[in-house]
């Protein structure tokens, strides 16, 4: 018996899927010269409609996303690319509105002149919604690792003051136990006061200035804390001038830091080195301890809230300093090798 052999449309196959077919003017509000039949289907909206100009592509795009669309493909018919793809909302005939992917085609005359675009849409709404889904649950998980590490930092100190003022009440005073208590106080401030800094959102004034002039305000802070740890600070700095649009106060902070962190780790003695650098059209700063060294496993985790590899450490304060040097287009990469030392390199733009 013979076996009957099916063939296949690939045009009717096509127009019975979720992608629907548009080509459209390069005039205002793009009227339509052809949609597929399956636009009724996926949209709500009559073939015909768009065919006897009664509706235009750009009637049925969402009208706060309208100047969005607009401006991108002004801006890519510019270029001379001939396809570009794009996110955004249309409304369908009911009135629900729907995210859609569209891949565009750029259709031009002998003189390269924009005529026509086709466009290629298909229905993402409910990607759009898993996306969002998705983000909703990162950001609740991420305030629940907040509130366990603030819970968790600011418990040691609490049960300290609580054992004291035990003590306290118990007759048990003793000079010394004051300054414990105002220390764990003033620990529960200092984890308080990064934690605000990072979730409070903050407008930042940047200006002009020569990262000579900020790392000579803030070296001298620590030529004591060095010479008590036979530590040397040594600086290697270009001769130029090196001027970043900053904000001063911020950049101090980082570098304090990164300074801070490098004279704990170098708890043995020996040298840091802080250097200042042009290096292909970026400013590159490294400081370079010869201190204990970070494992490849904790590198990894460097900047993230509460991951700390010092006793008496939050973690804030590198999650601040990642958070800045990003807020002002820079990077920072971190290279280390046990028993040897560590490398914090900050990239920045130049004004």
């Amino acid at each position: 018996m013979q076996k009957k052999i099916f063939s296949l449309d690939e045009h009717q196959i096509f127009l019975q899927g979720p992608v629907v077919v548009f080509k459209w003017k390069n005039v205002k509000d793009w009227p339509v010269e052809y949609v597929s039949s399956n636009v009724e289907e996926n949209l709500g909206y009559k073939k015909e409609d768009f065919l006897l100009n009664r509706i235009k592509y750009g009637d049925i795009i969402f009208e706060d996303d309208l100047i969005q669309v607009s401006n991108e493909v002004s801006n890519y018919s510019l270029s001379e690319r001939n396809m570009f793809e794009q996110e955004y909302r249309i409304v369908k005939s009911n009135g629900e509105i729907v995210w859609i992917y569209d891949y565009t085609t750029i259709v031009r005359d002998e003189n390269r002149a924009i005529t026509h675009f086709y466009g290629y849409i298909l229905d993402i709404t409910k990607h759009k919604r898993n996306e969002e889904a998705l983000r909703r649950t990162e950001k609740l998980n991420t305030i629940g690792e907040f509130a366990a590490g603030i819970a968790h930092e600011i418990r040691n100190p609490l049960t300290s003051l609580r054992g004291f003022l035990q003590l306290i009440k118990n007759g048990q005073i003793k000079e010394e136990y004051k300054d414990i208590m105002e220390s764990e106080l003033d620990r529960i401030e200092s984890i308080l006061n990064e934690f605000l800094i990072l979730s409070k959102p903050h407008l930042t004034q940047y200006n002009k200035k020569d990262v000579h002039v900020l790392f000579k305000q803030i070296l001298p802070l620590f030529e004591t804390q060095a010479t008590y740890n036979n530590i040397q600070l040594v600086t290697e700095f270009d001769l130029d001038e090196l001027m970043i649009n900053c904000n001063e106060n911020q950049l101090k902070q980082v570098f304090v830091n990164f300074i801070k962190n490098a004279i704990e780790a170098t708890s043995n003695g020996g040298v840091i080195k802080i250097e200042c650098k042009k290096e292909q059209n970026e400013l590159c700063i490294r400081f370079i301890d010869e201190g204990s060294g970070i494992s490849e496993e904790n590198i990894k985790r460097l900047g993230e809230p509460f991951f700390t590899t010092k006793e008496n450490g939050t973690g804030l304060g590198l999650m601040i300093s990642f958070k800045i040097i990003e807020e002002h287009g820079g990077t920072i990469q971190v290279e280390s090798q046990l028993g040897i030392g560590s490398i914090f390199k900050i990239k920045l733009p130049f004004c």
